[in-house]
């Protein structure tokens, strides 16, 4: 099984509205997800469950689609461990979010090979000057020590720009956080940045609709191809 570690905060997790086909879809016949018991179950949206009643439609299960329809017979398996809301603090070493991806990428490695780590996050670090201004270093921290710890050095890393459609008088560092994943871009080797550019919102300025996270999601399975 492929795996893919799906990190970061509530635009990776999904909140695009969860209606019509996404409702009522059956499960899929070769991309699984691990629960929160780190049971494989056949997936369908929502992959995540960070917050139950907020949940919805994200990038992730468009992206295996789109990854395995490039694969033929090939099996994907989703590690959903994104939390909305969060700051990449919480995503470095020694931070409660990261030691539980590491954790649960462990745990999915037992019945697969990492393939690849998608990264959607850095609404929550946008707001403040000083959180925007330590962006930098714990995002290339983050890519260093999940790499390392994880016998991940080849494996892609997958990033998603902040969407366009944010207002600025309440996140005025949105513009900062791209530049420093733009910079991302040119430091490590197989880190792709998806482009947020035309994606809509769902009425909040924040979170993607549904077709735009499910664009997204073929936007950073693309990005993941090249390197095949």
């Amino acid at each position: 099984m492929r795996l893919f570690l799906l990190i970061g905060q509530s635009n990776m997790a999904g909140r695009g509205p969860l209606e019509g086909p996404d409702f009522n879809a059956e499960p899929e016949k070769n991309i699984y997800k691990l629960d929160d018991n780190g049971v494989w179950l056949k997936a369908k949206e929502p992959v995540h469950n960070d917050k139950p009643a907020l949940v919805g439609v994200g990038p992730g299960l468009t992206f295996a689609r789109i990854v395995l329809g490039a694969l033929n017979g090939e099996t994907a398996g989703l590690i959903p461990c994104a939390v909305g809301g969060t700051k990449i603090e919480r995503w470095v070493p020694g931070g409660d979010l990261y030691e539980r991806a590491v954790i649960r990428a462990r745990l999915a490695m037992e019945s697969g090979q990492l393939s690849g780590i998608l990264w959607a996050q850095g609404e929550s670090d946008s707001e403040q000057e000083a959180d925007a201004s330590a962006y930098k270093d714990r995002l290339f921290k983050l890519i260093t020590s999940l790499r390392e710890e994880l016998n991940a050095q080849d494996v892609p890393f997958i990033s998603a720009k902040l969407g366009g459609f944010i207002r600025p008088e309440e996140y005025p560092y949105t513009d900062q956080i791209n530049r420093v994943l733009e910079s991302a871009a040119t430091v490590f080797d197989k880190f792709f940045l998806a482009e947020s550019d035309g994606l809509t919102h769902k009425g909040d300025y924040l979170h993607y609709d549904a077709a735009s996270a499910k664009e997204l999601g073929r936007r950073m399975a693309e990005g993941w191809l090249t390197f095949q």
